[in-house]
């Protein structure tokens, strides 16, 4: 880890100049002085696509385009993998598209989600219609608790390889390598993705299966199984920080000077992140085949009821209320989600012009319209500004096909010609 000097660099200068103005407008001024530091090396506790680590990446593979990511941003230069011990200059590689591939990700157990799907599966079968408050909030607060490991950063490479090698042996769903497993079966080189020897893999997950299914059996063995965490939680090492990403960490030198008056997301913004070259395919929301429709539980309401923003949604609108575009009833906009998970949201409409008369409409509604203004928007290079104007309920209405429960399907040729109709209208 580096050491830095905390009043070693311009930004601490800066920092000592100003600390006692009150005048917040300074946040600005605050930030370019901390790109400044970080890019002249002055600051090494943060990253950027002008550090002089990046600049070495570039030289390096001849290519001067970054996809970096916020964690890599605001990680120190000097961070290493703890799964593959591979330096950042060592994990850059060139992307597919002629980039320069920067990115690290936060590597964590899926025994959260479990939990929560345990949880609803049990809630739908029982067929109780009585609300479980608590019961919910338990299961949110205790979902880490059956964790095999801390969240941890590691790189793009390592949290890939242990996707891969979950597909390649077939392990259950809700299973992840811990860093140390990942660490069994990758064989790791330079600016290159990881081999994985299936093998080994296979061998990680038989030593790790007799835990996770100990974690699995949650009703009857939560107590057992507590007593007994050290079986598989691994713990990340005491002297070094698991998630060393600006905003997150503590105690790292500097970072409180540059906390009093620089905000963590605008500084990602402005060191690199959001440079990546990938282009969203915003088409999809009128060219993918729908989903299946899925049916609401008998005890819906009692699930609802359970989760309070969810209850407050659902008695905000009367019994006798439909959506004013799909026409489906209060009960059918209630989605049915991944894992069972039941929601209910509901947008307000701009009450003007030929939406005057909508107050509240569903969400799957809220989706088609703002998917058709994100690619009205990508295709003109420039903000739609009021797509409203330009769309009504009624051309909503026309180019869906609603479903209880369910998202939309969408009438991809109706869509087309409304779509090429606002385009037109935009650029009159």
């Amino acid at each position: 880890m580096s050491s830095d000097v905390p009043f070693g660099n311009r930004y601490a200068h800066w920092y000592t100049c100003n600390q006692t103005d009150p005048d917040r407008r300074l946040h600005e001024e605050a930030l370019q002085q901390v790109v400044g530091a970080v890019e002249a090396g002055e600051i090494t506790t943060l990253d950027g696509v002008r550090s002089p680590l990046s600049r070495r990446i570039a030289e390096h593979h001849r290519i001067n385009t970054f996809e970096m990511n916020y964690n890599w941003a605001c990680s120190p230069q000097d961070w290493a993998c703890p799964c593959c011990r591979r330096s950042k200059f060592q994990i850059s590689r060139p992307g597919a598209k002629g980039q320069i591939l920067a990115k690290l990700v936060i590597h964590h157990d899926h025994m959260g989600e479990a939990l929560r799907t345990a949880f609803l599966k049990e809630f739908r079968e029982s067929g109780t219609n009585t609300a479980q408050i608590d019961g919910s909030r338990l299961v949110d607060r205790i979902g880490k608790a059956f964790a095999a490991y801390e969240e941890v950063l590691l790189c793009e490479d390592c949290n890939n390889a242990d996707s891969k090698a979950k597909n390649l042996i077939g392990t259950p769903s809700y299973f992840s390598f811990s860093v140390n497993q990942i660490r069994e079966f990758i064989q790791p080189s330079d600016h290159r993705p990881h081999e994985i020897d299936g093998a080994k893999a296979r061998r990680a997950w038989d030593l790790a299966k007799a835990a996770y299914e100990l974690r699995m059996r949650l009703i009857g063995e939560v107590a057992r199984a507590a007593a007994t965490d050290s079986h598989w939680f691994e713990i990340h090492p005491s002297d070094s920080c698991a998630i060393p990403v600006f905003g997150d960490r503590k105690g790292f030198p500097g970072d409180f000077i540059i906390e009093q008056w620089v905000y963590p997301e605008p500084l990602a913004i402005a060191l690199g992140r959001n440079t990546s070259v990938t282009t969203p395919n915003f088409s999809r929301w009128r060219t993918d085949k729908p989903q299946k429709a899925k049916s609401l539980p008998q005890n819906f309401l009692a699930i609802l009821s359970s989760q309070e923003h969810q209850a407050k949604s659902w008695s905000e609108l009367p019994p006798d209320w439909h959506c004013p575009i799909c026409r489906r009833s209060k009960q059918e906009t209630v989605e049915v989600g991944t894992g069972g998970k039941l929601g209910i949201n509901h947008k307000g409409g701009p009450r003007k012009g030929r939406w005057a008369s909508v107050n509240r409409f569903c969400n799957h509604c809220f989706a088609v319209f703002s998917a058709l203004k994100r690619e009205v928007v990508q295709t003109l290079g420039v903000d739609s500004h009021d797509t409203h104007a330009a769309v009504g309920p009624d051309d909503l209405a026309k180019i869906i096909i609603a479903r209880p429960n369910t998202p939309h399907a969408i009438r991809g040729d109706l869509a087309l010609q409304l779509l090429e109709r606002v385009i037109e209208a935009h650029k009159r």
